[in-house]
């Protein structure tokens, strides 16, 4: 991994922030889904303690999980490739120095 200026490690620790805080609206908004069937009726309250308890027992460790395993670059180049973050939200010449992070995220999500 390239190493980084101070002011490039800290550009790094917000986009970080940023693309964490990506990751989970995504991951609560397929959650609030179920709410709005809740509420419509559509769901048993069952059902949706359910989705709860899956969401706490999966999506919830695989996040938590996942942002303890990468640092900051390694999270900012995967919340490119994984269209989280753009990446005119970072100066030229630290997408150059991502470039082959982001390239290997992108050969491997999904």
């Amino acid at each position: 991994m390239p190493e980084f200026t101070k002011a490039q490690s800290k550009v790094l620790r917000e986009l970080a922030a940023q693309v964490y805080e990506a990751d989970v609206r995504v991951v609560l908004g397929q959650l609030e889904n179920d709410f709005v069937r809740w509420r419509a009726d559509e769901m048993e309250s069952s059902e949706l303690l359910e989705a709860i308890h899956q969401f706490h027992q999966v999506q919830s460790r695989e996040l938590w999980s996942r942002y303890q395993s990468l640092k900051d670059p390694e999270i900012v180049a995967r919340g490119i490739a994984f269209g989280l973050l753009s990446p005119t939200k970072l100066p030229e010449a630290l997408v150059a120095e991502l470039a082959t992070l982001i390239d290997l995220f992108a050969r491997h999500k999904g």
